[in-house]
């Protein structure tokens, strides 16, 4: 049997690995081919929250994720149901170029080199990641600004942005929250509808409103059951008035890892860095499973994590059977430059692929 991430499991119930003669990752052709990985890549690009959300379909279903924080804590993080999304693609007019480009999310296929990197998809390792974020609110809640790398579905930001949200404090400083992943269709497929869930988590008036009703901590939250809610102008206003009062911002970034991204950061040509705007935070979970991306990552955490007070979150497993990346390997890039790793959650269950969430200092 192939080794392969499996996804949309409730955290910690199910391992995402098969165990077999060979061991290995769905990926499709094309990954071993640096030059010509190099010449396709798509390139980086820029997205306000307003053109995102111009983006959004009228209604999304979801579902509620618990996550298992301890034996008396969960948390729950609502997420768009993965068939609604192709009900949406199988809908646009672009339907038989996306429905290709994202085939791979509906099959047994994992990624597609430089087309789809698993975006649509909730990995285990984003879980264990929220786990750990969840114990180290005292570490990075005074964040200022926050950069999630290979976001997908966004777990952790959705978590963070619960939390901004759910203080009845206004932060003492603005919040910027950046989500980043290599396809554009993700970041308005599930990035941004998981965003708005995660804030309407935390609205209970406009939840009653949005069919989000019996999704508190005194009811069964998690019921596993797919729910419908309409994206109406009155959820989108409110959504837009509580950043703004919160005093968060959120922006787009999709695209390859790259120095145009480094730019687009920055909002200064690469290889200059404005100081103002490195990170605090940096959260990436699966972002390593490919020993080309391990490079172009590092040179991400690099230019954009703030040295000294910085902290960077790297979820990931062990090794990544098939493909060739693994934790061992880029530790070494890391400790190459110089800079602290410390496992600081580690995770097995039965037979599978271990897998550690990190922090790396500059």
């Amino acid at each position: 049997m192939a080794f392969k991430f499996n996804f949309d499991l409730p955290a910690d119930e199910e391992e995402d690995i098969r165990i077999g003669n060979e061991d290995r990752m769905d990926v499709s052709a094309g990954a071993g081919d640096e030059a010509s990985s190099n010449q396709s890549r798509i390139p980086a690009q820029s997205h306000t929250l307003n053109e995102m959300i111009s983006k959004l379909p009228p209604h999304i279903a979801y579902s509620t994720l618990t996550i298992p924080i301890s034996s008396s804590k969960i948390i729950n993080i609502p997420r768009r149901e993965l068939f609604d999304v192709k009900m949406q693609l199988m809908t646009e007019d672009t339907m038989s170029t996306d429905q290709q480009k994202f085939s791979a999310a509906f099959t047994d296929e994992d990624i597609r080199t430089n087309t789809y990197e698993g975006g649509l998809k909730s990995w285990e390792c984003s879980s264990d990641l929220v786990k750990q974020l969840a114990q180290d609110i005292t570490a990075w809640g005074n964040s200022p600004r926050i950069l999630e790398l290979g976001c997908g579905t966004a777990l952790p930001s959705c978590f963070i942005l619960q939390s901004l949200l759910s203080s009845p404090d206004t932060p003492p400083h603005p919040v910027h929250l950046t989500v980043a992943d290599y396809n554009i269709d993700v970041l308005r497929l599930v990035t941004l509808p998981n965003l708005i869930l995660a804030y309407l988590q935390n609205t209970p008036h406009l939840s009653r409103q949005s069919n989000m009703e019996g999704e508190n901590e005194n009811e069964n939250e998690a019921d596993g059951e797919p729910r419908e809610i309409e994206l109406s102008p009155e959820i989108l206003a409110s959504f837009l008035s509580t950043l703004s009062s919160k005093k968060i911002t959120i922006s787009f970034l999709s695209g390859s890892w790259s120095p145009a991204m480094i730019s687009l950061i920055h909002g200064v040509e690469y290889p200059s860095t404005n100081k103002e705007k490195m990170c605090n935070l940096i959260l990436a979970s699966e972002t390593i499973y490919s020993p080309e991306s391990i490079p172009l990552f590092v040179d991400m955490i690099e230019y954009t994590l703030k040295e000294g007070t910085g902290r960077g979150y790297i979820a990931a497993k062990d090794i990544y059977f098939g493909v060739g990346g693994s934790v061992k390997d880029f530790v070494a890039f890391v400790e190459g430059k110089g800079w602290r790793w410390e496992v600081v959650r580690e995770e097995k269950r039965g037979v599978g692929v271990s897998r550690v969430v990190g922090v790396v200092c500059k």
